[in-house]
C-alpha cells in the first residue's frame, strides 16, 4: 500500500505541531486533542519550545470549569491523565478529578455516542480517583447501554430509549468499541474485547468507503467530524491489531478470519493524508493517530 511516501507521517505530525504552536502564540483557543499531541511530541523529543508552550496552556486547561460538560470534554480528561503522569503540578490531577465527577452525570444520556465516550474516558482515568469505586459502576453503565442497543449482526442503535429508530451510526460504533476495549484492559474480561471487535467488523462491512479508504456515516456528518471519527476508528483498529498480536488473546478469543486491522487502520489514515491540512489545528487527532501508528511495531 502507498503510505504517502517515505517519512510522510513525520512530516504530517511536524506540520500539525507548527500550526498548534502558531495558534498558541496568537492566543487562540486550542482544544484538548491539539494539546495532547503537543504533550506527546514533547515527551518524545524534549524540545524546549514545546515545553514553553505547554506550561501556560496546561495551566489554563487545569483552571477550566466543567459544570456543564459536553461530550467532547472527555478529551480534556485524556489530556489531564497524560499530563499528570509527567508533571508534578497537582492542579492537573485535581482538574481530572473534577472532570470525572462532571462526566459521570452524562452516563445517563440517551445517546450512545456521548454516553460511551464519557464512560470510556472515565475508565481510562480511573486511577485519578478510587478505581475500586469507579470501575465497577462505569462497567455496569457500559453494559446497560450496550445491552439496550446492540443487536447481533446489525450493530448498535443510536438511542437507548428507542434503539430501533436509528442504527448504524459511525460515532456510536467508534466510541462504544473504544470504551469496550478500555473495559477489557481494566478488567481482563474477554467478551468486552470480542464485542468491540464485532462492532468494528460491522463498521468495516457496512461503512467502509472502498474508493476513498475511510468510513462514511450514512447520515452525513460534517467534514471535520468525519475526520475526527475516522481517526478515532483508526486508533481503535490499531488497538485491536495490538490485541491480535498478543498470544493470550489469540488463544482465548474467537477471531474473525483473514483480518488485518493494522492495514485497515493504515488505509483510513492514508485516505485523509491529502486533506488533513485543510482542517488546521482541528486535525490534531490525525497527528495523534499517526503517533500511535508510528510506534505500532
Amino acid at each position: 500500500m502507498y503510505y504517502g511516501g517515505p517519512g510522510w507521517e513525520e512530516r504530517a505530525i511536524e506540520w500539525l505541531i507548527a500550526r498548534i504552536l502558531d495558534a498558541l502564540a496568537r492566543g487562540d483557543a486550542v482544544g484538548p486533542l491539539a494539546l495532547t499531541l503537543l504533550l506527546r511530541r514533547y515527551c518524545t523529543t524534549d524540545r524546549a519550545e514545546l515545553a514553553d508552550a505547554l506550561g501556560p496552556a496546561l495551566a489554563a486547561a487545569a483552571a477550566r470549569e466543567f459544570d456543564n460538560p459536553v461530550p467532547a470534554d472527555a478529551d480534556w480528561l485524556t489530556l489531564f491523565v497524560e499530563s499528570a503522569a509527567v508533571s508534578d503540578d497537582a492542579r492537573l490531577r485535581g482538574a481530572g478529578e473534577r472532570l470525572i465527577a462532571a462526566l459521570r452525570r452524562q452516563w445517563a444520556a440517551v445517546g450512545v455516542e456521548p454516553a460511551t465516550w464519557s464512560i470510556g474516558a472515565c475508565l481510562m482515568a480511573a486511577d485519578l480517583v478510587d478505581p475500586r469505586e469507579l470501575i465497577p459502576v462505569a462497567i455496569d453503565e457500559l453494559e446497560r447501554i450496550v445491552g439496550a442497543v446492540y443487536r447481533p449482526g446489525v450493530g448498535l442503535g443510536n438511542l437507548v430509549t428507542v434503539p430501533e429508530a436509528v442504527r448504524g451510526l459511525l460515532g456510536d460504533h467508534v466510541r462504544a468499541a473504544s470504551a469496550l476495549l478500555t473495559a477489557h484492559e481494566r478488567t481482563g474480561r474477554l467478551p468486552y474485547a470480542m464485542l468491540a471487535e464485532e462492532l468494528m467488523q460491522f463498521m468495516l462491512r457496512t461503512m467502509s468507503d472502498t474508493y476513498e479508504g475511510g468510513f462514511v456515516d450514512r447520515f452525513g456528518d460534517s467534514c471535520n467530524k468525519s475526520l475526527i471519527l475516522n481517526c478515532e476508528a483508526a486508533r481503535v483498529l490499531m488497538r485491536l491489531a495490538a490485541l491480535h498480536g498478543t498470544p493470550a488473546y489469540r488463544n482465548a478469543a474467537v477471531l474473525a478470519p483473514g483480518v488485518d486491522y493494522a492495514e485497515d487502520a493504515a488505509r483510513v489514515l492514508v485516505s485523509f493524508e491529502p486533506e488533513f491540512r485543510d482542517h488546521g489545528v482541528n486535525a490534531a487527532v490525525f497527528g495523534i493517530a499517526l503517533t500511535e501508528w508510528a510506534r505500532r511495531s
